[in-house]
């Protein structure tokens, strides 16, 4: 029973060790890991890491052509990352050696012809590349190491993610172009997540013990899910949940107090590379389950990140992005699909440009940001990457105009919500604003648990907040709220794109039915084209413009509304055509 608990707990984090060659010279321990540890090995045998010789081969033979294999070693030593064992072979070899011995030359020179050879002695990455085996093995335990084909010796890694960061990040070799480790610590999820998590035990769990916490609103589960894995004398060992937040956080008789703070700052995980992505197949998109201790294999990119941004393993979460990109959550308002669908989380949170030397490229997404600063000081942006026609920085304007535009809904929704809150404390038989308050609140924190500020699902954030609104008011006033979507107010937006060739899209808000006009100037003042679209009835709309006769330059739009009831509004915004 004790073995197989061990075996399961064993199986969940890279501290293990999934093939042990018995003849190979670095295997301190005689043991064939394989037999005890059967599900790692075979997880390697599909992983990434098993497969690196034909990786550097390809590269060998694109990149390196008419170069010695020593002169590749000291522009860019392949051996270090995707075989270092590899140097223990044959009595021992130089990593020029190994580029030698296992990639074919042609005059002691990579030609484009280049293949990998004698591959049934190329170790890959395997597991002691990452582990250290003591030779009284299981008496003492591996412990996590990084052999360095350099010295041939084992460097020890203070955790999991330092141990990736070697070579998926600037830690080995500091001039690398592989810099996913150092986008992550740049990373809410690298970096800044523990002392989140004390504020708010500080702020709204005083007097609670850690397991009370876990019960209504499991932390762990999504700040630092490896955390119930410590190493002991034996070996790993799997700990409760409770038990992780007591090991990080202070307390005072077993309780959090307002004095709250983190502790073992060193050996906090943070969003681990091992939460997202099982060590012995990292390939295969994983979500380590702290309650269970086991990896669960995602069935896309989304349905990783919704486990923590979104419902899917915490029904009850107020951390609701995915959902609400689906249009999700709100009462009395009609759902809106983002972007009708598309597109999904990686592709505005993991941009990833395809021009060499690029932190956008280098980084692999893993900063998790839509505008990325690049080593030039110049930003790029995701939004791009579908919206060609656009900019970073008109991408950028558009989303702080959405926040803004966010930010002044909210704040009177919360302003009127609470209002129409203390209305009903003396009115508390009424039926209809009884209802009428519940949807507001519920609109009004769905619209801001997305935790985007707008960005996300614009449309519905505005119709939820417009909602909260409009029933908060006819609580106190007894004015009818308008139907669900009509605007508050006329709004004339920023054109999207922005620069724009040949075409752009005009949005406007309408608060009454209007009739409404569009006219475009040139810079000396002159009109150059006009829209008449008639009666509109109130609401949010968007027309397209082409201005492919025209030539490059700068344009204003002014949109001119004359409501039903006499209401007029009129605005002016400025446009850049780029051909």
């Amino acid at each position: 029973m004790k073995r197989t608990l061990r075996t399961s707990i064993l199986s969940t984090l890279l501290l293990l060790i999934f093939l042990v060659l018995s003849n190979s010279a670095l295997a301190q321990s005689a043991l064939d890991c394989q037999r005890c540890h059967q599900a790692e090995y075979a997880g390697s045998l599909r992983s990434p890491h098993s497969f690196t010789q034909a990786d550097v081969a390809s590269e060998l033979s694109t990149d390196d052509v008419g170069k010695s294999p020593s002169q590749v070693v000291q522009d860019e030593d392949c051996v270090a990352c995707h075989g270092p064992v590899a140097v223990a072979l044959n009595g021992g070899m130089t990593e020029s050696q190994v580029m030698g011995t296992f990639f074919t030359t042609s005059g002691g020179l990579f030609t484009s012809s280049t293949v990998a050879k004698d591959s049934l002695n190329w170790p890959n990455v395997n597991c002691v590349t990452c582990h250290n085996v003591p030779s009284d093995h299981f008496v003492s335990m591996p412990t996590l190491s990084m052999f360095n084909s350099q010295t041939a010796k084992y460097d020890s890694a203070q955790s999991s993610s330092v141990l990736c960061g070697q070579c998926h990040g600037s830690l080995h070799f500091p001039d690398t172009d592989h810099r996913i480790y150092d986008a992550w610590k740049m990373s809410k999820h690298g970096h800044g997540g523990q002392f989140d998590v004390a504020g708010e035990l500080a702020a709204n769990d005083t007097g609670r013990t850690p397991n009370e916490i876990v019960q209504d609103e499991d932390c762990i589960g999504c700040h630092a899910p490896t955390s119930v894995v410590i190493n002991t004398s034996t070996g790993p060992s799997l700990i409760t949940e409770g038990q992780a937040l007591s090991n990080f956080f202070t307390t005072t008789g077993g309780k959090i107090t307002s004095s709250t703070v983190p502790q073992d700052t060193i050996d906090y995980p943070n969003v681990a590379c091992i939460a997202c992505h099982d060590p012995h197949n990292p390939g295969k998109l994983s979500y380590f389950n702290s309650s269970t201790g086991q990896y669960q294999v995602m069935s896309s990119p989304d349905s990783l990140c919704a486990q923590c941004h979104g419902n899917l393993r915490f029904p009850g979460t107020d951390h609701i992005s995915y959902n609400f990109l689906l249009g999700e959550g709100g009462t009395g308002v009609q759902s809106q699909v983002s972007m009708a669908g598309q597109p999904t989380c990686i592709d505005c949170h993991m941009h990833k440009s395809d021009a060499d030397g690029l932190n956008s490229t280098m980084y692999e997404g893993h900063s998790w940001q839509v505008f990325v600063k690049e080593p030039d000081g110049s930003i790029t942006a995701s939004c791009t990457t579908c919206h060609t026609a656009m900019s970073a920085a008109s991408s950028m304007a558009i989303v702080a105009s959405w926040k803004s535009q966010f930010a002044q809904l909210d704040s009177t929704a919360e302003a009127d919500v609470a209002l129409a809150d203390t209305f009903m404390t003396t009115h508390p038989n009424d039926t209809l604003k009884t209802a009428y308050l519940a949807e507001a609140s519920q609109n009004m924190i769905v619209a801001e648990d997305d935790e985007s500020g707008g960005v996300h699902n614009h449309g519905y954030s505005v119709a939820l907040l417009n909602d909260a609104i409009a029933k908060s008011q006819f609580i106190v006033t007894g004015v009818k709220p308008r139907p669900s979507g009509v605007p508050l107010n006329f709004a004339l937006l920023q054109n999207y794109p922005n620069p724009f060739n040949p075409s752009t899209t005009i949005r406007f808000d309408l608060k009454v039915t209007s009739k409404v006009t569009l006219d475009i100037f040139n810079v000396l003042g002159q009109k150059i084209l006009e829209r008449d679209y008639g009666n509109m009835s109130a609401g949010n709309y968007q027309r397209d413009l082409n201005l492919d006769q025209f030539a490059s330059g700068v344009y204003f739009y002014t949109l001119r509304a004359v409501g039903t009831n006499g209401q007029t509004f009129q605005a002016t915004k400025k446009m850049l055509l780029m051909k």
